[in-house]
This record gives C-alpha cells, sequence and structure tokens, in this order.
C-alpha cells in the first residue's frame, strides 16, 4: 500500500516536472518525492470536515426500508385497533367476580374463565371438557377394537398355517368339459 502510495507520488511529481507545472508546496529536496500534489491533475474536495469526501459504493437499502417500513405499517395498522379495544374491555368491562352457583345452574366451560376476552376466546374457539372427553374415549374404543382385530387375525393366520387351510383352497376351479382336446391345425386355435 505505501509503495503504490509512493510510485503514485513520484509519477504525479515527475508529470509535473515534465509540464513545468509547480507544484503547491515544494520542500527542500525540490519537491520530485514530496507529498505536494498538484492541483489541475488531481483536483480533491475538501469540505468541513477536514478530509476528503469519499463516495462509498455500498448496497442499495431501498428495499430493506420499504420492507420495514411496510412492517411497521401493518403492525400498527392490526395493532392500534386491538389495543383499543382490549382498553375498552378493560375500562368498560372488566374482570369477572367470584359469585355462588345457583341450584339447578350448570355453568357453561368458558364462564370459569376470570377476564372477558379470555371468555370470548374459550367460548368462540376451544371445545368444552365434556366434547374433548368424549373424542378421546371414542378414539380409544376405535384403537382398541382394532387391536382386537390384530389379535384375532393373528389367531386366524397362525390356525390356517397348523391346519394347511386357507384362501387359496375356496378358488373355483374351471369345468374340465370346457377343454377344447381336437386335434387344432394352428397353436393358437
Amino acid at each position: 500500500m505505501a509503495a503504490m502510495s509512493l510510485l503514485q507520488r513520484a509519477s504525479v511529481t515527475a508529470v509535473a516536472a515534465l509540464s513545468g507545472r509547480r507544484l503547491g508546496t515544494r520542500l527542500a529536496f525540490g519537491g520530485f518525492l514530496t507529498r505536494g500534489f498538484p492541483k489541475t491533475i488531481a483536483p480533491v474536495r475538501h469540505s468541513g470536515d477536514h478530509g476528503k469526501r469519499l463516495f462509498v459504493i455500498k448496497p442499495s437499502r431501498f428495499y430493506d426500508n420499504r420492507f420495514l417500513n411496510l412492517l411497521k405499517f401493518y403492525i400498527l395498522l392490526t395493532g392500534i385497533p386491538v389495543v383499543i379495544g382490549i382498553t375498552l374491555v378493560n375500562v368498560f368491562i372488566g374482570e369477572a367476580e367470584l359469585a355462588e352457583i345457583p341450584e339447578g345452574y350448570v355453568p357453561e366451560h368458558w364462564e370459569y374463565y376470570k377476564h372477558p376476552i379470555s371468555r370470548w376466546i374459550a367460548r368462540t374457539f376451544y371445545d368444552s371438557p365434556e366434547k374433548n372427553y368424549e373424542r378421546t374415549m371414542a378414539i380409544l374404543q376405535i384403537e382398541a377394537e382394532k387391536a382386537d382385530l390384530r389379535l384375532k387375525e393373528l389367531e386366524v393366520r397362525r390356525l390356517m398355517r397348523a391346519r394347511g387351510d386357507g384362501p387359496w383352497f375356496q378358488y373355483p376351479t374351471i369345468d374340465k368339459e370346457l377343454i377344447d382336446h381336437s386335434p387344432k391345425a394352428y397353436p393358437d386355435n
């Protein structure tokens, strides 16, 4: 890196010396290998930041910024009404209070929740515990019947092997009267 810088300075100074132009600042050695650059060959814009302004090539952030702006928009588009709705429910409805259950009344499964939003979610989206219990019992019964059928199938296969009995003895055979034993002129005749 340093060699390239030295080579560049030497070439610029040599070009300036051959063309008869003066360098910006000359030192005691005649300015041949000094840091002076001719002002007309390599103009550099110096602004208030005390250095060269470089054009740094970097990837575009347009699609990143666009995605983040749309993400923020849609989160706020749904988030603001949800926050307003939750605030209104908490302020005007409030949480349920614990009370005695009257005789003869069977509470629904969602009435055991304290918060009204939890009650609505349980009533709308969740199944009752009775329904879950019946569904599980039905699945267990079906699986028990499958296991019983598997055991019966194993027993039937064992007996078929032991007795030499099986479905291959049950296929009907062709009647022998249908076979043509006459001499044939062609093999496929």
